[in-house]
């Protein structure tokens, strides 16, 4: 019987942190988002270029080829 409460135990203590997660990730970001004026604009921002901010890397954004050339030409000249 011990073993069954353990189980029990942490199924609901899975449960209650997976549900705290997906409140804070799908309920109080965004809220946060939406109400910091600095962040509503990056998303704005983001959104209006077609940036998405999950990925590692980008090839056919136009800003990382305007960045990436002047990096190039900023560190030649040193």
């Amino acid at each position: 019987m011990k073993t069954a409460t353990s189980l029990t135990r942490r199924l609901a203590s899975f449960c209650a942190v997976l549900l705290t997660m997906l409140t804070l990730i799908f309920g109080v970001l965004p809220l946060l988002t939406n109400s910091v004026d600095i962040l509503q604009r990056m998303s704005v921002t983001l959104a209006d270029n077609d940036i998405d901010p999950s990925r590692y890397y980008y090839t056919d954004v136009a800003q990382v080829a305007e960045s990436e050339n002047y990096l190039e030409t900023a560190l030649a000249r040193r």
